[in-house]
């Protein structure tokens, strides 16, 4: 029997405590015990501890068998009593999924149901060896058991196809046929009336592309297809949402909302995974590859930056424990980090499986600011990037592309679906000449941030698209058109992104379009603030560009008895500025003797604001009086403003406890 027993020591002691509760209230005692030498002697030991007595009628659940008398309280389920109960109660396999990686397949599926099912039932149970059970798995289950529907939806990668499948394979071991199906055909050729069925609709299975017509021709048959649902017929969708809100909003108004969920009570967004699900992704996968110890000490190590990533997803984790992991046992955090980041073979194919119209949508997102963008922005990009114009209407370019690619919210604003898809669609765009001069001849101030950036992807990918010699030329060549025209925020942002750049890279290319820019503004006049940059600029520089004539800049904030104190505020910056970067014009514009006159007149109208005050003595003694700040400015009590509803909750809300975030990450991978 030994060997017939389920593996409960690959589940961990917290995947295995929640099949526990569900068999047993809380007043059991559940032991995870690590399985080899010593492992009754541990399991007393945790009994022992727990106080507990036979004649108080404790239950103990542990995953190690258990001879009889070998524990002095009244009731044992060991491992062969749990491996007895998951037999002979499939509705537990629905529950806790987790179950079916650890059953052998001849005693989990009836031959009969597989042999009439045409799910790929091989893929399924390798995917339930490192399934973990979400929230959006217990979401999905609740609503196809209520609706026999559930749609669910998020970015690639994130475990939509691997939940249909999980609750599918649970009901093929409880009898239930299950059938995958790309087309509404398939379903209508398989379907049986006398036969429980679960149909998983995919628009992924056997392709790595993405397919968005397939959701529409879902949607068209939809009303059909939800009459045909019910307790012994259930259908899980992961395909896009949009087509599947419109249809059910056809069939409410054609049919009353009675007998037909809601959009809200069936879609289940897949992507929302916390810390203790991605922990135990990362134990799951790790566990099912049998990893060498040094592997395993380098999960342990590294657990918390995998868990922490902003890019983890449940199918880089298995590429980098299945690849990388193994290959490379001295793997550093960088390379780790750098691997998880990395698009996967699937993601780079559905991009290039793209029409045009549709990848130009997502190139034009590298061309606008950084988050959420309205959609006539976005719009507006698109038609400088694709220059044959829209073959459809612009809205529903961006519904084929959505909840795949983008991701619109509720006020319209497109955003990512997740970071990696704008890494991805840069690296595309750079391998590619002709894609890459395109984007540089029609891009906007952002677009040309993007080339000149130094610390994108894993923070190795620097100035992207600039690979040619005629990459540079289109970089000048947009420049020169779009800096004379430049807000002084967005100047501000590109001398900030120069200068970062040099910092990062002493390339001669690069200075020579730094200095070119300083040349165009120093053209068009500066601001204070604007001049402040443009000579950090230039001192990053070895052709160092003429410092502009600023004589006009320097009268209108001279100071005077009508100054106000902000332009006195800007000469004293200007001052400081001349002092370090060109005192010989300092010198002659009469600095200080032509300016004291003014000083004084000025600050005979009042003492001034005491910022300014400190910022005279510093920056111009000489025209400081010595009783500038010499008595302390007055307290001003400070009333507080009544804070808003909002803002007293957010504050009364608990703390987020990284520490306990990666205590958690420890314990699960803890048993490994």
């Amino acid at each position: 029997m030994a060997g017939d027993l389920c593996r409960f020591d690959e589940l961990g002691r917290y995947l295995f405590e929640q099949f526990c509760h569900e068999l047993a209230d809380d007043d059991a005692l559940v032991v995870w015990v690590r399985r080899g030498a010593g492992e009754l002697e541990r399991l007393r030991e945790a009994v022992a501890e727990a106080g507990l007595k036979a004649a108080a009628g404790a239950l103990v659940l542990t995953n190690v068998p258990v001879p009889p008398g070998s524990l002095a309280v009244a009731r044992v389920l060991d491992a062969e009593a749990l491996t007895a109960l998951v037999r002979s109660r499939p509705q537990l396999l629905l529950r806790v999924p987790a179950l079916l990686g650890i059953v052998d397949r001849d005693a989990l599926l009836p031959h009969d149901v597989c042999e009439r099912s045409s799910a790929d039932v091989e893929a399924a149970l390798a995917l339930a060896r490192v399934f973990v059970p979400t929230r959006a798995y217990a979401a999905a289950r609740a609503a196809v058991e209520r609706f026999g529907f559930a749609v669910l939806t998020g970015p690639p990668e994130m475990g939509k196809t691997a939940i249909a499948r999980m609750i599918g394979l649970a009901k093929l071991a409880g009898g239930c046929e299950l059938h995958e199906c790309i087309r509404p055909e398939q379903l209508w050729e398989r379907f049986a009336h006398d036969r429980p069925q679960v149909f998983v609709a995919d628009d992924a299975f056997g392709s790595t592309e993405y397919r968005p017509e397939a959701a529409d021709r879902w949607a068209v048959e939809l009303d059909r297809v939800l009459r045909a649902l019910d307790e012994r017929h259930w259908l899980l969708w992961t395909s896009r949402p949009a087509p599947l809100k419109a249809a059910l909003r056809r069939i409410h108004r054609e049919h009353g909302v009675e007998r037909f969920p809601k959009p809200a009570e069936v879609q289940v967004d897949a992507s929302d995974l916390d810390v203790a699900e991605k922990a135990l992704i990362l134990f799951r996968h790790a566990k099912a590859a049998s990893l060498p110890e040094p592997a395993i000490a380098a999960v342990r190590e590294h657990g918390w930056t995998v868990v922490s990533h902003p890019h983890f997803t449940p199918e880089r984790i298995r590429r980098f424990v299945g690849g990388r992991l193994l290959a490379d046992l001295a793997v550093t955090a960088e390379a780790l980090s750098a691997e998880i980041r990395e698009p996967t073979a699937a993601m780079t194919e559905s991009f290039r499986a793209l029409a045009p119209e549709h990848r130009a949508v997502l190139v034009a997102l590298l061309d606008v600011p950084s988050g959420p963008v309205p959609e006539h922005e976005l719009t507006a990009a698109v038609r400088r990037h694709l220059r044959a114009g829209f073959a459809q209407h612009p809205a529903a370019v961006l519904d084929r592309l959505s909840d795949h690619f983008v991701r619109i919210g509720e006020a319209g604003a497109v955003t990512w679906v997740h970071p990696s898809w704008r890494d991805l669609v840069i690296e595309e765009t750079a391998a590619a000449p002709a894609a890459r001069q395109a984007f540089l001849r029609a891009c906007t101030l952002d677009g040309l941030l993007l080339a000149l950036s130094v610390a994108g992807g894993t923070g190795s990918r620097s100035l992207p698209l600039l690979r040619s010699d005629t990459d540079w030329d289109l970089l000048a060549d947009r420049l020169a058109e779009l800096v004379p025209a430049l807000e002084p925020p967005d100047t501000t942002r590109l001398l900030v992104s120069l200068e970062e750049a040099l910092a990062a890279r002493a390339d001669p290319e690069l200075g020579a379009v730094a200095a070119g820019v300083l040349r165009l503004l120093a053209r068009r006049g500066l601001t204070v603030a604007l001049l402040e940059r443009w000579l950090e600029l230039r001192r990053q520089l070895t052709d160092r560009p003429a410092i502009p004539d600023l004589t006009a800049l320097w009268i209108e904030l001279e100071p005077s008895a009508a100054a106000s104190a902000a332009e006195v505020d800007d000469w004293v910056t200007l001052v400081a500025l001349l002092r370090d970067h060109d005192p010989d014009t300092l010198a002659r514009f009469g600095f200080p003797a032509r300016q004291a006159a003014g000083m004084h007149a000025f600050l005979a109208r009042g003492e001034p604001p005491a910022e300014l005050g400190r910022r005279l003595r510093r920056f111009v003694p000489e025209l400081a009086p010595h009783d500038v700040l010499r008595e302390p400015a007055k307290l001003e009590l400070y009333v507080p403003r009544q804070l808003s509803p909002e803002l007293e909750a957010l504050l009364a809300a608990p703390l987020h406890d990284r520490w306990a975030d990666e205590r958690l990450v420890f314990r699960v991978l803890r048993d490994l």
